[in-house]
This record gives C-alpha cells, structure tokens and sequence, in this order.
C-alpha cells in the first residue's frame, strides 16, 4: 500500500505540490519517490520523509522545499531529522547547482535537473531550463516565504574566511575582523549578522559553532563566487620551475606547502596585486591553445599573525580553508583524499 499523501499533509498545498512535480520528474528517471506523513516535522524545517527506490534499492530523506533553491537558502539551522537531505523547487540555477552539489546536498527541480545518490544509484541532470509543469512557477510566484539573504555573497565569504582561518578572531573587535577580511567595518558588521541569523555564530558569546558545516557550504560556494571575483590570470607553464616574483606569493591548492602532492599539476598563487612582470619572468604563456595549469588571483585577506606574512620571505601558504577549497574545486578525484587529509590535519592542530 502506497505512503503517498495529499499536499496538505505535507505543509500545505504549495509545498505538497512541488513534491508531487518531483515525485513526476524522478519517475521519468526512473526512481520512485514516496512521501510519509510526519506530525513530528514541525519546527524542524522538514517539509516531509519520503522515500526514493530504484529497483531493490531505497533510501529515506527529509525533503525541504526552497524557492529559489539557493546555497543560502539551505545553509540555515540544522534539522534534527537524521536523513539526508533532498531539496526540491521550481528551479535550481548552474552555480547552485555546481554549489550543491559540493557540498553534497542532493536535489531535484520542477525543470528536471536533478542529483541524486543513494546505493549503487546516481542521476546527475544539469542544464535543462523549460519548465514541464506550467504550474511550478505559479507555485513559486505565490509563495510568500521571504528571499533569503546571499550568505555566501564574495563579500560575506571574505568574513567566513577570516573567522575559519582564525576563529580567535570571532570573540575580539569587529575591527580586527574587517582587517583580517579585507573589507570595511559596516561590510564585516553585516556578515557577522548574517552569521548569527544563520545560526553559525552565537550572539552572546560570538563564537563560531557547526564550523565543519558552514566550511563544507563556505568552500560549495567558492569557486563561482570569491574565487571568481579573485580571478586576475591564468596562465600555461612549467610547473617544475621555482616561480620568480617581486613581492611575496602565497601557494594554494595543490601546490602548497605541506598538501602531500609529489608533482602537482597545478599551481594556484595570491598575490597583493596584478604583477605584469609575473608571466614573464616566469616564462608562462596565455596561448588560447594550452589548457592552464597555473591561476592567478588576488590576496584579499591579512593574517592576524604578523610571521604569518613575514616580507623577508617571499613564499607563503594561503589560509588553510583557501588552500582547502582550491583543492576541492579542481573536481580531480584524485585529490579527493588529499583534500581530505588536509581538512583533518589542519581542524586538529
């Protein structure tokens, strides 16, 4: 007998239907969605348990609708509902896709894009931007929950950053924190709120809490954001030549010091600013026919630890959350584990 139940049961009609237009786009995937009525859900921001099942394989989420189906939007409190979580809506755009995708929520929208995983099942949708349910957008129009704020704007990053490098800092001056994040006191002010909003900083004592989550949303949410933003070149060259710069550099990804990498393929710098100089002294080429190996972008941050950015050495790491994220945005399998290793190494000194 089916577990199936109307939208009313579920939170309300709107919520009810976008899980009935999700039930239909998994079907035509082949996986069978069944959503189980719960008093209990309330208050934790479960819209319903359903269950997926792909032949003899199933598994139980705690869906949640979201409209817009953004990073930000599902970065809140954490549910005490011990499932993963399936996100569904009226449609989920490229860049929060790729974002929830790293920080490996799955989801599924009215248009068809989906990512799910569960056993020896994997659907991975992109792309699709025509809406097969004219009354999904209706639904999304007519909901009356309220825009959620871009936590994970370049500018709000630039704070999470600091506060995850440093976390002494949460406690001290907004100041301190401006100056380590690179931004103004009124630009940090506004992100430390945001945090507490989001449940990621207690008000009373402003100390970070469910860091490891807000690290995993922090570095989705990087490359097509802050990272982009800090783009200045990318460049081809040999990657076995020690690199020639007039100010200091600060290593990232796979070629910082202590990531456990014998001959990176990659080289990811920070640098104060654009150096013209840079390219040439190091013989690199922006020919559109090489692929880059090598990415140039701009330091935004100051260490709170002055031997951190000692000027009498040319050759820094980046923050160990930067240098974490670069290696996680490569998307190279094999530097899954190694990202990995770093994050336990780092989190426990």
């Amino acid at each position: 007998m089916s577990n199936r139940t109307s939208g009313a049961q579920v939170g309300g009609l709107a919520d009810g239907r976008f899980l009935e237009i999700a039930r239909d786009r998994l079907a035509e995937l082949g996986i069978t969605l069944d959503v189980e009525s719960q008093a209990r859900l309330r208050n934790t921001g479960v819209d319903a348990i359903v269950t997926l099942s792909h032949a003899d394989v199933t598994a139980r989420y705690a869906a949640e609708v979201k409209v817009p189906m953004t990073l930000s939007g599902v970065a809140g409190r954490s549910s005490s509902v011990p499932y993963p979580r399936l996100i569904v809506g009226d449609h989920i755009s490229r860049r929060s896709a790729a974002a929830y995708r790293g920080a490996g929520i799955q989801f599924v929208d009215a248009r068809g894009n989906a990512f799910i995983t569960f056993g020896s099942v994997l659907v991975d949708v992109q792309g699709r931007t025509e809406s097969v349910d004219s009354s999904a957008k209706a639904i999304a129009r007519d909901r009356t929950s309220p825009q959620p704020t871009n936590l994970f704007s370049p500018g709000r990053a630039q704070v999470i950053l600091a506060l995850l490098a440093w976390p002494e800092l949460a406690g001290g001056r907004i100041r301190e924190i401006a100056h380590a994040a690179g931004l103004s006191v009124g630009q940090t002010h506004d992100a430390l709120g945001r945090l507490e909003q989001a449940g990621f900083l207690i008000p009373t004592s402003r100390t970070l809490t469910r860091k490891g989550e807000l690290l995993d949303y922090w570095t989705a949410a990087y490359p097509a954001g802050l990272g982009r933003r800090l783009e200045i070149a990318q460049y081809h060259g040999d990657l076995a030549r020690e690199v020639q710069s007039g100010s200091p550099i600060y290593l990232s990804g796979e070629s910082a010091e202590g990531v456990d990498i014998a001959r990176p393929a990659t080289l990811t710098v920070y640098l104060d600013g654009a150096d013209s100089g840079l390219p040439i002294r190091n013989r690199w080429s922006r020919s559109p026919d090489r692929k880059p190996n090598i990415f140039v972008r701009r330091k935004f941050w100051t260490s709170p630890h002055p031997h951190d950015e000692d000027s009498s050495t040319k050759v820094h790491n980046a923050p160990w959350p930067l240098v974490y994220a670069d290696l996680s945005a490569t998307g190279d399998a094999r530097l899954g584990e190694v990202a990995r290793t770093w994050r336990n190494t780092q989190c426990s000194t």
